[in-house]
């Protein structure tokens, strides 16, 4: 196997990560989404922005900018283009020189 194949298998794999990872912070959405529902329901009319409503407002936002965070950089890693080649195959003289010393 190549160096340019195993960089490909590693982009998949690490896209995979993402993902699923992304699927993780899915299920955790309905509950989140729940509660923000039930406490701007339970808001008064002289107090409409309470701490829990704010709180799960703002949970549930980054949880989408995560999200979608994910999937951007999962599809990066799954089209395995030049830049992610790159990342994962560096120049080998760096690496030839820190063997040589160690001996």
């Amino acid at each position: 196997m190549s160096k340019k194949d195993a960089a490909f298998l590693v982009s998949r794999a690490f896209a995979l990560l993402l993902i699923t990872w992304a699927l993780v912070d899915v299920t955790y959405m309905p509950e989140r989404l729940f509660s923000l529902f039930h406490y701007i329901g339970q808001a008064s009319v002289l107090n409409p922005r309470d701490f829990w409503s704010s709180r799960y407002w703002l949970l549930s936002m980054f949880a989408v900018v995560r999200i979608v965070g994910l999937f951007i950089a999962s599809w990066l890693f799954w089209t395995a283009g030049a830049r992610v080649e790159a990342l994962f195959l560096r120049d080998g003289s760096s690496l030839e020189k820190t063997s040589l010393d160690e001996r």
